[in-house]
């Protein structure tokens, strides 16, 4: 690789990290990364409840099938 080619990726990495130090200051940009975040936290929190809700209907049904299992070996 050429000292040009690292020179212009340097200089490329450098313009795009001002300009995202920039754009990160901006109001309008916060309350976007915000929003984003307290949508990502709700997702996950559901995501959560309804996997615990799930699992607790599988166990349910779980238990419920080896009580009957039992039942039918001592009727058989």
């Amino acid at each position: 690789m050429s000292l040009g080619k690292v020179v212009v990726f340097a200089a490329g990495a450098v313009v795009g990290g001002v300009i995202g130090l920039i754009a990160s200051k901006s109001p309008v940009v916060k309350k976007a990364t915000k929003s984003t975040i307290k949508a990502s936290l709700k997702a996950k929190d559901w995501t959560v409840d309804t996997f615990q809700k799930a699992k607790n209907e599988v166990t349910t049904m779980v238990k419920t099938a080896k009580k009957e299992n039992k039942e039918d070996k001592v009727t058989a």
